[in-house]
Formats: C-alpha cells, structure tokens, sequence
C-alpha cells in the first residue's frame, strides 16, 4: 500500500479479489512513483526450474532476540471474523488510540502494518466511540482526507488521538484518519472521480485499520499545506465538502515519528515459511528504532537509500527496474513475460520457479542477489494458509517492481524515517 498523498501521483494501492474454492482473497499491492519515471523492460521469460530450498530463510540483519517496550507482536493469520475473505499475507498488529489527555482509550486488534504509507488509519466500526476522538478544525468545518488509490480510495475524517504500539506511545495526540466516519458528508467527486472502490468501506473485513510506517513522516507534506487544490485534504460543513489545505501538524504523521525515543524507524522481522505454499500461519515482531538500543542495532546488513516517493533501484534477473518493499502488499507485483496468469493477474505457473532480485546501491553496485519463488496462485489459494512466501501477480503499476510482505518473510527488514540520516535524507532500507 504505496503512497505518499503528494498530488499529482500518489503512493498506490492496488487491489484485486480472486475467487478460491471456498474464500476469497483481497490482494493489495502497492504502487508509487513521482509521475517521471521512465518505462523500463519487462524481466524476460523466467526459466521454470522448482524453488531452490525448501524453507524461505532469507537474509536477516541478524537482531538479537527482539523484548522489550520497543516490541510489538506481528501476526499474519486467517481472521476468524471473516468467512469470506483469505486474509493472506497481511501483517497485523495492535494499536491502542486514546482520546487526548489519555481519557476514553481503545486497544484495536488486527491493523494492517504497512511500510509504504504514513500515518495511521483506523475504521469508524473498530471504533466503540469514535465522537470521543476530537475533530481538526478546517475552514469554517471540519478536516477530512481522501486517500486515492489506484483502484480506488479512502474517505474519513481527521481526528485527533494519542496512539501507543507495544509499549511506545506518542508524546502527544496526532492527526489519525477515522474511515467510514457517519459524521461526514459522503466524499466529494474531487475524491471520487477517479474512480474505483470505496475502501473506506470495503477494506473493513480485511484490517481494522493501517497502520503507515514508511520512511515518510508525513502522509503528504509542503504539496498539501501550499495548496487548497491538492485532492487530498477537504474542509467539510453541512452536506459540502471543499478542498483545503493542511498544515503538517493537521496531517496524518508516522506515528513512530512522534514518539518520544526510538522515533527514526522501524524494523519489520517475520520468519521464514516454507516454500512454496507457506503456513498456515506466521508470528514476528515490529521493533521501533534502528540503532537505538540492543535490539534494534543491525549486526549486518546494507543500508539502501531511497529517493523522495520511497522508490529504490533494483535488478530482477538481470535486468534494470524501479521498485520498492512494502509489507502492505500481499504478494510480488511484477511484469514477467511468458508466465501465465488467473485470478486476476495472478501468476499461475506449471511450476514454481525462481527469480534473482538485488537492490541497487546509491554508488551503482549492487547488493547481494536474493532468490524469490513464484507459485501457483491457485495451489496456494487452495491450501488457504494464510503465510504465502510464493504468491505473485502483474505488475500494480507501470514499470514497477512491488516487493509485497512475501519479501519479508526470513528477512529483518529496517525502514528509516526520511530526515533521520544525512547519508540517506529520504530515508533508507536496511536488510
């Protein structure tokens, strides 16, 4: 779930919903750019050969065991609330909101932990009383957002509210969205026009909310708080709704930005799964900070930079693409050519077979390559494990490479806040 709300491109999210025998899973891959990149080759054909190892080990930073109030739980698992949907390959954590001043607190289990967006975004029904989060002032009414998306977009409220993940909690009360919020008008057609899904509403059964933890401190930043036309941020009054600007202390903030130490980071580490058709379930951890303290100092490990929308050079069986990792996307999103598809973009092959994937470093070389394993959508879906290492599909969006949570698994995954290094001001990854 790529995306920095930044007019005219956003971070994307792309979502897709395949039939299985008895469920249906709702892939979100992610998407970004800054609407200049150029086109870049399909990788070519891959060579169908079985997956070189049985289990997906990965290459972790080699973190110490990760306790301590700098931890939170990470679980990716089949939710029993919901019968209708594979809810594979989906991160998720709990975050405790709290009305400013601590009063009227809520702990909201299974919140989707995304590296590629900022801020947080809970759903209005997840919420017991959503009224006793304040609203945000705006022109005369109240502050909303419209989160756009490639297939479609998010429409909530902006509301104050202090937010604690494991045992960290902000310094103060930050601008978190209420999707599906009842006090607002439906969304404007500045919104909706380009059309696509309501997810304020479909997304519900998926996650209680996203949690954003991407190298971006702010959803949106300067495009937002310069200018009213900017298709993000709206001030709402009676039945209407226009556009407005927004200052970055009313936009939604990474949350682990504003928390009082550990605040440059985040280290997203799951274990490995057997390939390729995964496990039932997976458990790991979401460890604030990076270099803070023991247990969140890299023993190895190469740092990426990344540029200003989060993307990062990459090669995909030798050949040159723009991409990025993001845990908020369920599968890899890529084009290959000769492979065939189902479900919706899906990859279907007769086999499962191997890509090499490396990541570009800021001097031209190149990181160690990794191996990733491509399965049959189908027999993945079939087995409904909810920890899927292999699942992939086409590309989310033009000319870009979507490393999903499958990345993750065997990885210790470090994604530095933008600001926080001087070596790499947009932020970084460290794996």
């Amino acid at each position: 779930m790529r995306s920095r709300l930044t007019p005219p491109s956003s971070r994307l999210l792309h979502a897709a919903v395949a039939a299985t025998t008895a469920l249906l899973l709702a892939a979100c891959g992610g998407g970004g750019g800054s609407g200049t990149a150029t086109t870049t080759p399909e990788a070519s054909a891959p060579t169908v050969s079985p997956p070189a190892s049985a289990s997906n080990l990965g290459a972790g930073v080699g973190l110490p065991t990760a306790t301590g109030a700098n931890v939170a739980q990470v679980t990716i698992r089949q939710l029993a609330s919901n019968t209708t949907t594979l809810t594979a390959n989906t991160p998720y954590v709990s975050v405790t909101v709290c009305a400013p001043g601590g009063s009227a607190c809520q702990t909201i289990p299974d919140v989707l932990v995304d590296t590629g967006s900022a801020g947080l975004r809970v759903f209005a029904s997840a919420l017991t009383s959503p009224a006793a989060l304040p609203t945000i002032a705006a022109g005369g009414g109240t502050l909303a957002a419209c989160a756009q998306f490639a297939s479609g977009y998010m429409w909530g409220g902006m509301r104050q509210a202090t937010v604690q993940v494991g045992g960290m909690t902000t310094a103060t009360a930050i601008p978190v969205q209420v999707m599906g919020d009842s006090t607002l008008p439906a969304a404007p057609s500045a919104c909706t026009n380009l059309g696509g899904t309501d997810f304020s509403r479909s997304f519900a059964g998926v996650a209680n909310g996203i949690l954003g933890v991407s190298n971006l401190k702010y959803d949106c930043g300067a495009a937002c708080a310069r200018s009213a036309s900017n298709g993000v941020y709206f001030a709402c009054s009676g039945s209407s709704c226009t556009g407005a600007t927004a200052a970055t202390s009313q936009q939604g903030i990474n949350p682990i930005a504003a928390f009082p130490s550990n605040n440059n980071g985040s280290i997203l580490a799951l274990p490995g799964v057997p390939l390729p058709n995964g496990a039932p379930s997976a458990t790991g951890a979401l460890i604030f900070g990076i270099g803070t303290q023991a247990n969140n100092t890299p023993s190895s490990g190469q740092t990426y930079p990344l540029d200003s929308s989060g993307n990062l050079n990459l090669t995909i069986n030798g050949a040159a693409q723009s991409g990025f990792v993001d845990s908020g996307s369920n599968g890899y999103y890529l084009a290959l050519s000769g492979v065939p598809t189902c479900y919706s973009g899906f990859y279907c092959p007769t086999t499962p077979f191997s890509l090499a994937a490396s990541l570009q470093l800021a001097n031209q070389t190149y990181g160690t390559a990794q191996t990733l394993v491509i399965g049959n959508a189908q027999t993945l879906f079939n087995t409904q494990n909810a920890a899927l290492p292999s699942l992939g599909g086409t590309a989310a969006v033009a000319n870009f490479v979507d490393l999903g949570l499958p990345f993750f698994y065997g990885r210790s995954i470090a994604t530095g806040i933008e600001g926080t290094s001087t070596t790499a001001p947009n932020g970084y990854l460290v794996y």
